[in-house]
């Protein structure tokens, strides 16, 4: 089984529509980028997914745009076809999320008590 670990700032998080079942949370991360003008910071985001109903639940009341998480899970491989051509895409299946920093009021993240949460 693929696993992955994911550290970032929460972007979005909201259930799938037409479900309660299903929560999408993007994390957002930097990271520095050498150029010929020089350095600069990019953006790099990740969707992850939960299916589990118990964990949705804990997410949805315990995490908010712009705080600081990390995310753990199984990454599942799958296959589709579009036509004649084969489409090879993964999942990113959350397992287990820690709450890392909630935001203060002027923006900036304060550190939170560590909240770890297994499915």
């Amino acid at each position: 089984m693929y696993r992955f670990t994911a550290q970032g700032r929460i972007g979005r998080i909201d259930r799938v529509k037409g479900t309660d079942a299903i929560v999408r949370v993007s994390v957002a991360a930097d990271r520095l980028v050498e150029g010929k003008d020089g350095q600069w910071t990019k953006t790099e985001w990740l969707s992850a997914i939960s299916f589990d109903q118990a964990l949705n639940e804990k997410m949805l009341v315990e995490l908010d745009v712009g705080q600081s998480v990390t995310l753990e899970g199984r990454i599942e491989p799958k296959k589709r076809q579009v036509g004649d051509v084969a489409i090879y895409d993964q999942s990113f299946v959350i397992t287990r999320f820690q709450l890392l920093s909630k935001p203060k009021a002027n923006g900036k993240a304060k550190p939170a008590q560590a909240a770890e949460t297994t499915a």
